[in-house]
């Protein structure tokens, strides 16, 4: 695995911006991956490559972008048509486009974490499978891309797929940001979108000993969200945030290859039940009453610096950490304090508290009213640039 994070986030790649020649690289690369470990190729020409043209800047520049799809087919013929989807995305910020940091535009992101890591447990699991895995389902491996600006890939493959169409898929699990885990919980984000994920997992801990815990919260994190919008459960495996996120210091020296092994170990566990599983999930999310066109480079443009607790289920946003030079820390934000209202915008939840923030230019100072040791408290904090 760790050979995987090397290549994918190495100079040579550039970071995998989209539209870029390192990307390119890293599509190729996949698709090689994938035919030498035995996947036969998922995409509807029969290749491993869904293409189409799609934005890869902030001018609109338009160019082609891939998938990149391999299947182990289904056994049984009553449900070799549905799927189970593994998905992790390969791209990343390439110099800086979309979600730079002030003062990092032109810079290489190598995305290590973000998601190299992702990539690289999916990869191992399709070499575990490929071999000797029968399932009853066909298993689908896809690397999707143009995650970062606007979870594109896997909108495109949720609406054009036609050999194995999204809507017959059992679920989805994305592997986003599985890097650094050191001795820390996996957290299975989204895990409310079906009754059953958080009993899945629960085994999968027992069996395997990597311990879980399942994330309730209604995230817009990663892939999983494109299949949750058309009603397919879905969930993202995750080892929680850094201060390195969409930051150069992304690097692969700081990958936890052992966490891979964990993560590996636990998804897998959840791959083989799909597979095979008796009817399907029943499906708690929220869909969308249409289908998102998707927005290149979102519309946040500003931080607090904190990081938030994703395995934090009360009201509010529990703060995981905060830098004492970053905006939050500025104002007096701790470790544990619970934001919320920012501004004027009430914040129930870690969506509520991303969607408050795009009402705000860097350089605002708002009021962020939280609860320490049961108390309220009002901070001033002046927003910088994401």
């Amino acid at each position: 695995m760790m050979k995987t994070v090397n290549f994918l986030a190495s100079e040579e790649l550039q970071g995998r911006g989209a539209g870029s020649a390192g990307l390119n690289k890293a599509a190729d690369y996949l698709a090689d991956k994938f035919k030498a470990i035995g996947l036969l190729p998922g995409a509807d020409d029969g290749t491993y490559f869904q293409t189409w043209d799609d934005v890869v800047d902030a001018k609109g520049t338009k160019a082609q972008v891939r998938n990149v799809l391999g299947v182990i087919p289904g056994t049984n013929p009553s449900l070799k048509d549905e799927s189970v989807v593994i998905g992790a995305h390969y791209d990343h910020l390439g110099l800086g486009w979309p979600g730079a940091n002030k003062g990092n535009e032109g810079k290489v992101h190598y995305g290590a974490d973000d998601n190299a890591s992702g990539v690289a447990v999916m990869v191992e699991l399709a070499e575990l499978l490929a071999k000797s895995l029968k399932p009853q389902r066909t298993v689908v491996f896809a690397a999707f891309t143009l995650e970062e600006s606007g979870l594109r890939g896997s909108k495109y493959y949720v609406q054009n797929s036609k050999r194995f169409p999204a809507r017959q898929a059992i679920g989805a699990l994305a592997i986003d940001a599985v890097g650094r885990l050191g001795d820390k919980k996996v957290l299975v984000l989204n895990s409310s979108s079906a009754r059953e994920w958080k009993f899945i997992f629960m085994g999968a801990s027992y069996v395997t000993g990597v311990e879980s815990e399942s994330v309730t919260q209604d995230l817009d994190a990663s892939d999983q969200v494109s299949f949750i919008e058309i009603g397919v459960p879905g969930v993202q495996f995750f080892a929680g945030a850094h201060d390195d996120y969409h930051k150069p210091t992304d690097v692969a020296s700081k990958i936890d290859a052992v966490g891979l092994v964990k993560i590996a170990t636990l998804v897998r566990e959840g791959v083989l039940y799909l597979a095979d599983r008796e009817g399907a999930m029943t499906f708690q999310g929220k869909t969308a009453e249409a289908p998102k066109a998707p927005v290149a480079g979102g519309e946040r443009r500003v931080t607090t610096g904190s990081m938030p607790d994703f395995s934090y289920s009360g009201e509010g946003v529990r703060i995981a950490d905060v830098p004492a030079d970053s905006p939050a820390g500025k104002g007096g934000l701790q470790k544990g304090d619970v934001v919320i209202n920012i501004g004027e915008h009430k914040v129930a939840n870690l969506r509520e508290y991303s969607d408050a923030l795009k009402n705000f230019q860097p350089g605002t100072v708002v009021d962020i009213v939280f609860l320490r040791d049961g108390k309220e408290h009002t901070a001033k904090v002046e927003l910088i640039a994401k």
